[in-house]
């Protein structure tokens, strides 16, 4: 089964920072339901999170709330889309390693390029023609 790239991409954090695990394994648990994705970026801390719809991000904070009693906020972030990277793993390295800023995980440990301009996107393709950059990603059921 295919799973789409989030359209809208926001980073999440806790009302109380001390229960950042908390946030965590909700998180988790909502990107293995299939209700949003969730991606950890390379650098820095907290959790970009990834939907199709704006109203998503409501019903998330909302679930979030009541099932782990943790109040979040979702905020704007320097993304605008995200894609998957595969190729040989030599070369996925070393691109890992050049775009450390644009590099998360997504809850499978899958590597992941975040970007605000198509025009990173097709910069990459043409550049790194050994790899791949998807809008999808194939999911096991």
């Amino acid at each position: 089964i295919p799973s789409f790239a989030p359209e809208l991409l926001q980073t999440v954090r806790a009302g109380d920072p001390m229960k950042a695990k908390h946030l965590e394994k909700a998180l988790m648990q909502f990107a293995e339901e299939g209700a949003a994705k969730v991606f950890k970026p390379g650098i820095g801390s907290g959790f970009i999170v990834g939907v199709v719809g704006p109203l998503q991000f409501d019903v998330l904070a909302s679930r979030i709330e009541q099932e782990y009693q943790l109040p979040v906020r979702f905020e704007p972030t320097q993304f605008t889309s995200a894609r998957w990277v595969t190729g040989p793993k030599p070369d996925v390295e070393k691109f890992v390693a050049a775009n450390k800023g644009h590099i998360a995980h997504d809850h499978d440990g899958d590597i992941v390029y975040l970007t605000r301009l198509q025009w990173d996107i097709d910069r990459i393709v043409r550049d790194h023609p050994a790899l791949k950059l998807s809008a999808t990603k194939e999911m096991m059921v």
